[in-house]
């Protein structure tokens, strides 16, 4: 597995120790490089929460039809949603999430990081 080295990142990336919940920034790392020397640390990809309006209200109506709605309900409800409904329903979910895109980010482990410094 090819390294990346810890000297060629920015102190503003965000990196993820092994065992650990939170992604850090690097310049945490560095502030604290020997209780790091011995982690396995990875650099980070980060992860923005979306939602599809489309695809939420495929399910709700999917499950409204598994919960005894009767024949071709699904069919004839879809009818009558419009390009129009999506895009609304699409900026409420957008709106919803910009309140807190901080909360809204998670990291997942890309590439082992060699402590070169």
């Amino acid at each position: 597995m090819e390294k990346v080295k810890l000297s060629t990142l920015s102190k503003e990336d965000f990196v993820l120790v092994d065992g650990e919940y939170q992604a850090k920034k690097v310049e945490e790392i560095l502030e604290n490089i020997e209780d790091y020397r011995n982690e396995k640390i990875y650099t980070a990809i980060e992860h923005h929460a979306t939602f599809d309006a489309r695809s939420i209200l495929d399910d709700a109506i999917e499950n409204e039809q598994c919960n005894g709605m009767y024949e071709d309900w699904d069919d004839n409800i879809n009818y009558y949603v419009t390009d129009e409904d999506i895009k609304e329903l699409q900026a409420i979910f957008d709106r919803i999430l910009a309140r807190s895109p901080s909360q809204n980010i998670s990291y997942d482990s890309d590439k082992l990081i060699k402590i070169d410094i």
